[in-house]
């Protein structure tokens, strides 16, 4: 596989991700630190949507994604560092909407509290028409998959909001919201609270839900192989 110079330079920079960032400062490259909640949906899925709709939330757009996890570091997985060895990860993501395909490769900077609590999240994206072939020069790199995350993916909006139903193969139905502001400077604190008011508004739609606010997709499929 050829890759050009530079796109090189970043996939293997991303693969070993202590250089990341090094690739921040050198691009000059803007850190934005993004929050979102990812709740368990307590009733069928169909009830929810009616009860936004009721509320005039419109259906925007249907997607479905696939997520290939691959690490170095399979060899060392075990169920206490999950965490770990995800964020030593990359993704290979292809996402599929009513008239388009989109295939990226995306490095994911998830940090957490003493709780295991997600608090922000910094992405690096990058788009690949071939994910295939990414497979393959990732595995001659001595990657491994990991886990493979499929759903199917509703989004409602209303105004500024909006929430991702995500159908999640062998886990069941997600809702996703994340917020839009940049937290890049914001205290632990600020972030706590901005996730304990979103969480409320889901719960003000009378939509039944968990008291979970940070399900994560491909930690829990680990952890079920893991048992």
């Amino acid at each position: 596989i050829i890759l050009k110079t530079r796109i090189n330079y970043i996939i293997i920079s991303i693969l070993l991700s202590k250089y990341v960032t090094l690739l921040y400062n050198s691009y000059g490259w803007k850190i934005m630190k993004q929050i979102e909640i990812t709740v368990r949906l307590n009733e069928d899925v169909k009830v929810a949507i009616k009860k936004l709709e009721k509320l005039g939330y419109k259906k925007i757009r249907e997607s479905d994604i696939e997520d290939i996890y691959l690490t170095s570091k399979l060899n060392e997985l075990n169920k206490d560092n999950i965490q770990y060895i995800l964020k030593k990860s990359v993704l290979l993501r292809k996402l599929k909407l009513a008239d388009k395909e989109i295939k990226k490769i995306t490095y994911k900077n998830k940090e957490y509290d003493e709780k295991g609590t997600v608090i922000s999240e910094s992405k690096i994206n990058l788009d690949c028409s071939d994910l295939e072939k990414a497979e393959e020069l990732f595995k001659n790199l001595d990657f491994e998959r990991l886990v493979v995350v499929k759903y199917h993916v509703i989004v409602y909006s209303k105004g500024t909001l909006e929430y991702a139903f995500q159908i999640v193969e062998n886990l069941g139905t997600l809702i996703e919201y994340e917020n839009s502001d940049d937290f890049a400077n914001k205290s632990i604190s600020d972030v706590n609270n901005a996730k304990e008011e979103m969480y409320n508004q889901i719960l003000e739609t009378g939509i039944n839900i968990t008291k979970e606010k940070d399900v994560k997709k491909a930690y829990e499929l680990i952890a079920k192989s893991l048992v």
